[in-house]
């Protein structure tokens, strides 16, 4: 259907001539940021490649943006079989060991929320038993 539109296609198409979306664009931004956090960027030299970053269509003008940055913080977008741009989807991390400090913390605010239950039954026994506060006005008991 694709090929009514756009001529006959031959062959895959190379991967720097394929388009990217706000999604490529803004994990390249993402990385920019990480570079210039690291001092591999000054001010001007980000506001510049941030520039070229969000004007990019294809996937080689965002190549030529990083080219010179080291690789492990770019791209993290990748192509999968079909050829479509993805964000990679980072691993979840594994839980660590519990330390000490982590269950001192929650043994304090446990006892805190007893505590404060605690404080709450009290005063809500109080008032069932005495009843609302009437004051005791000039009048006989029976009136």
């Amino acid at each position: 259907m694709a090929t009514r539109y756009y001529g006959k296609t031959y062959g895959p198409v190379p991967q720097h001539v394929l388009r990217v979306g706000d999604a490529e664009r803004d994990a390249a931004a993402a990385d920019l940021g990480d570079h210039y956090v690291a001092g591999r960027l000054d001010l001007t030299e980000l506001h510049d490649r941030l520039s070229e970053v969000f004007a990019a269509r294809t996937q080689g003008q965002l190549g030529q943006v990083m080219a010179d940055l080291p690789g492990p913080a770019r791209p993290r977008w990748k192509a999968d079989d079909g050829g479509d741009a993805k964000l990679a989807v980072p691993r979840p991390r594994e839980p660590c060991e519990e330390i000490p400090s982590d269950r001192a913390g929650r043994f304090a605010a446990l006892s805190l929320l007893i505590l404060a239950m605690l404080i709450w039954l009290f005063t809500a026994y109080l008032f069932a038993r005495h009843g609302t506060y009437a004051p005791a006005g000039p009048w006989p008991a029976g009136h």
